[in-house]
């Protein structure tokens, strides 16, 4: 499995539309993606962190083919106003199980 996360700050009082905006419209565009096994929001416990996004994919070559698609930046074109900042993405491999 192939994990991708993405993190970045978002503009004060911007939470409520970025959630609505992201879990509305973008999670069903990522879902749809070939090799997609999950698409996740995680909003900060505290104020002062980082929101999260974590994407989970059947392997490395289904997460290139949706960046490559031109997918991923439709996604980041949905929500880029509400960032407070830029964002950073990370990758992984992952040989647990994908269960959730």
């Amino acid at each position: 499995m192939w994990v991708r996360i993405g993190s970045f700050r978002v503009q004060p009082g911007e939470a409520a539309n970025l959630r609505s905006i992201y879990n509305g419209q973008a999670v069903p565009k990522v879902r749809a993606s070939p090799g997609n096994r999950g698409c996740l929001l995680l909003e900060p416990a505290a104020e002062t962190d980082e929101f999260i996004v974590m994407t989970l994919w059947q392997d490395r070559a289904a997460a290139d083919h949706y960046e490559g698609s031109g997918a991923a930046s439709e996604v980041v074109a949905l929500v880029k106003r509400f960032f407070a900042g830029p964002p950073a993405l990370r990758s992984y491999s992952s040989a647990s199980p994908d269960h959730l």
